[in-house]
């Protein structure tokens, strides 16, 4: 979810922290331009995109390759297992692939789209790439001479997913205002998670429970799993469908700057040549945006930890059927639903800086109640609990960056937010396995989530956000200053 420009590489001497909410960023690209419409788009395009999430990479057809797939053929218990093993390690080394092609792509095609206007063709093709991607999956037959090609298929989804969500992150301050900003993006994250739950929720009903489902697509070479991408692009298509239509036009920075847009010189060299200036001007002029930047992709990588073994310590840890894990994905979809729902309109009373410092604290200490009572239904209390705050914090990292984002480098600096993550995205598994390994117990694989999202509340909770982390407008006089030591 979801969530995330050649030209002048410099937003001017101020920084992006102070200039977010300058006249030129409030008059072209005015929120009034999208109105109700984009509003309604944005939010219908993370219920259209979670379908790829939880059905393609999280429940369903990931599974399916590892296991069918991989396994088929082998016979005997330990032949299971090592085909199993294999399979598993096929998928994970194509995604570490995939998040390299992220990490390397990201900010390019983000510095791209913020030099001259072109965010939404960028957002268009990375999102019907996305539908492509998925729509080629039923080619994946039940021979591990196919296993590879799924994982790549699986790998390929995750990029071009991503890097639309860079796209779409930066229309949300084109469509919202500092004061409702939050409950715009917790409402759009609320309809990801319940667009998790209607879409996994047919799939099981259309295609796999009971036996092959009411659509009588039968289990033979696994065309009933094979059938369900068809689906899930299809759903990704009509969700994603109205924001690519009717997304606000996007003003590149030579345009606010009042200068001849600079696309038609564009070339990746220069524009890695620009990330590499604006990184190191970073340093000297912008320590609030590139702190956030590397605290937020700590933390963040412990919440999407929480969500991808939730599963695994449901199954291994708590003895939980296949049914119950999957009754209890839903649960949490939809408990996670309603928190960042609410949690939005929380974010613009309260700012998004007093959200995400009580969300990942309260995260911390659930954790810890789940580790110290080892039952069942502490697991199910607890567990869902933390999901409430899963969501709020990850809505308001998203606005928190639109703040701290001049006009014409909100792309740009999704790219490099989906970048970090991406650098520091394997810190959430690793402790988790970490942890495993030590203690010789699933369960406390959790340790090394909760250590991973408290060290990212440190190194956040010092950062000087200035305005940008309370709620309100962000009047000139009240902008986050681009030095950590600025008082609060």
């Amino acid at each position: 979810m979801a969530s995330p420009t050649a030209g002048s590489d410099s937003p001017g001497p101020s920084g992006p922290a102070s200039s977010a909410h300058s006249p030129a960023h409030s008059s072209p690209a005015s929120p009034a331009r999208g109105g109700r419409r984009a509003k309604v788009s944005f939010a219908l395009w993370d219920g259209g995109m979670s379908a790829f999430s939880s059905v393609i990479l999280t429940f369903v057809f990931a599974t399916y390759v590892t296991n069918a797939v991989a396994t088929e053929g082998a016979v005997g218990a330990d032949a299971l297992k090592a085909a199993q093993d294999h399979g598993s390690q096929v998928l994970t080394s194509w995604q570490a692939v995939g998040a390299v092609a992220i990490a390397l792509l990201a900010p390019l095609l983000g510095n791209l789209a913020d030099s001259g206007g072109a965010r939404n063709t960028l957002l268009r093709v990375t999102t019907l790439a996305t539908v492509v991607t998925v729509a080629l999956m039923p080619l994946i037959a039940r021979d591990p001479a196919f296993l590879t090609l799924g994982a790549a298929l699986i790998a390929l989804g995750v990029v071009f997913s991503e890097l639309a969500g860079v796209f779409v992150n930066s229309v949300l301050p084109e469509i919202s205002t500092p004061a409702d900003r939050g409950r715009v993006s917790g409402t759009a994250w609320a309809v990801g998670y319940w667009g998790s739950i209607v879409c996994l929720g047919l799939v099981l009903v259309l295609f796999v429970m009971p036996g092959t489902g009411i659509l009588g697509i039968t289990g033979d070479e696994g065309w009933n799993l094979r059938a369900i991408p068809v689906f899930v692009a299809v759903w990704i298509l009509l969700g994603t469908l109205p924001l690519m239509l009717w997304a606000p036009r996007h003003h590149g920075r030579a345009e606010l700057e009042g200068r001849i847009p600079a696309a038609a010189r564009w070339t990746p060299w220069q524009g890695y040549a620009t990330i590499v200036r604006r990184v190191v001007r970073a340093f000297r002029e912008e320590p609030v945006t590139l702190a956030y930047l590397v605290a937020s992709a700590i933390y963040r990588d412990g919440l999407g930890a929480v969500f991808s073994v939730a599963g695994v310590l449901a199954a291994n840890a708590y003895g939980f059927s296949t049914v119950q894990v999957i009754v209890f994905g839903i649960a949490a979809n939809l408990v996670a639903g309603i928190g960042v729902f609410v949690g939005g309109r929380i974010d613009d009373r309260a700012g998004s800086r007093a959200v995400i410092i009580a969300g990942c604290a309260a995260i911390v200490v659930l954790g810890l109640v789940v580790l110290a009572i080892d039952a069942p239904i502490v697991f199910w209390v607890a567990g869902l609990a933390i999901c409430l705050f899963v969501g709020p914090v990850q809505s308001s990292s998203r606005n928190l960056l639109t703040r701290l984002s001049a006009p014409g480098h909100e792309t740009e600096n999704f790219g490099l937010y989906a970048t970090t993550g991406r650098a520091l995205g394997f810190l959430g598994t690793a402790a988790f396995s970490l942890t495993v390994w030590l203690f010789h117990d699933t369960r406390m694989g959790i340790l090394g989530i909760i250590v991973v999202i408290a060290l990212g509340l440190i190194a956040f909770v010092p950062i000087r956000l200035g305005a940008a982390g309370r709620a309100g407008d962000l009047a000139p006089a009240a902008q986050p200053s681009t030095s950590v030591t600025s008082k609060e």
